[in-house]
């Protein structure tokens, strides 16, 4: 039986290079390619992927005719190689900027829809810290998680997208979020006397792709009314680009109502009288579980919430 690997053992003898080929490797699937990404020919490279199964004593990858497959205990080394490397770039990227006389790089993950937030705390961190470089990442909850476990973001204001993530990351709740129905301001159906879901159905609709919360919300609560999915519809992220679509239009958009509150109150576009008896999960501010945050993360994360906190009072 082949003893245990140590710590001892793997710092002695595993390199960058060796975490740069299981990345490029676990990426394409391909060991010609793998070369290539490492300018390294293709009997270096397998040469390189023979030391690491050697050094930990597992076959990481299946050699199939046209790839090569990580098994399961692949991925597992996959995810540990590609987790280091985006430490040490980091780590890399956070000297070189202190060098120059930065105070480093706070990278922050930012579901759609809390600008209203996410604008206000940055100012108030710029303002403790003005040479804090501060790099957001706008995407779905889902995507910015599997961000945040790679080690790519130190932080994502976001919600849980699966039961068992709780095990991952640590939670400081912040809000619940309420949803609304928004049109252009003058949309024909803000005259009507009396709406119901059921009218809107045969409308224009801009929606999120269905892999999102807000769309699985909105399928839902059509479903709970025994209604189908509107067929006339554009899918968009892009908050922007559905507030460009509804003032040109007459198209309806389901919003988060902290995401639109503002334009609402400028009269750039209106709310129909719809309520949703479903609303989407509280959102709130993660981080991975058992790794303390930085100076310039924690202090990140009491601005959020300190202004979080004002903007509760403020509707109070």
């Amino acid at each position: 039986m082949r003893p245990s690997l140590s710590l001892q053992a793997l710092s002695s003898r595993l390199k960058l290079r060796h975490l740069v080929l299981l990345d490029a490797l676990g990426r394409s699937h391909n060991m010609h390619l793998a070369a290539q990404q490492m300018n390294i020919t293709q009997p270096a490279a397998t040469k390189i992927l023979q030391d690491i199964e050697e050094l930990f004593g597992l076959v990481l990858f299946e050699r199939l005719p046209r790839n090569m497959r990580p098994t399961d205990l692949g991925e597992f080394v996959i995810r540990f190689a590609r987790e280091t490397l985006n430490a040490t770039g980091k780590f890399v990227e956070e000297l070189d900027h202190m060098r120059k006389g930065g105070h480093g790089v706070l990278l922050v993950g930012a579901t759609y829809g809390i600008a209203y937030l996410l604008s206000p705390s940055i100012m108030k961190m710029k303002q403790k810290r003005p040479l804090l470089a501060i790099r957001v990442l706008e995407r779905t909850s889902d995507i910015l998680i599997t961000e945040l476990e790679e080690k790519n973001l130190d932080l994502v204001i976001g919600r849980f997208t699966a039961e068992h993530q709780h095990n991952f990351f640590d939670f400081r709740d912040i809000a619940a979020t309420q949803m609304c129905v928004a049109v252009n301001p003058a949309h024909p159906l803000l005259a009507e006397p009396r709406l119901s879901l059921a009218q809107l159905m045969d409308w224009p609709w801009i929606l999120h792709p269905l892999s999102t919360p807000t769309r699985k919300l909105f399928e839902e609560t059509l479903a709970d009314k025994g209604l189908k999915s509107p067929v006339n519809l554009v899918e968009t992220t892009s908050i922007f680009t559905t507030l460009q679509l509804l003032q040109g239009s007459d198209m309806i958009a389901i919003f988060p109502v902290s995401a639109v509150r503002d334009y609402i109150r400028r009269g750039m576009i209106s709310r129909l009288p719809i309520t949703f008896d479903r609303q989407l999960e509280d959102y709130g501010i993660l981080s991975r579980k058992g790794e303390p945050l930085g100076a310039a993360a924690a202090e990140f994360v009491e601005t959020v919430l300190e202004v979080a906190c004002g903007e509760e009072l403020e509707r109070a």
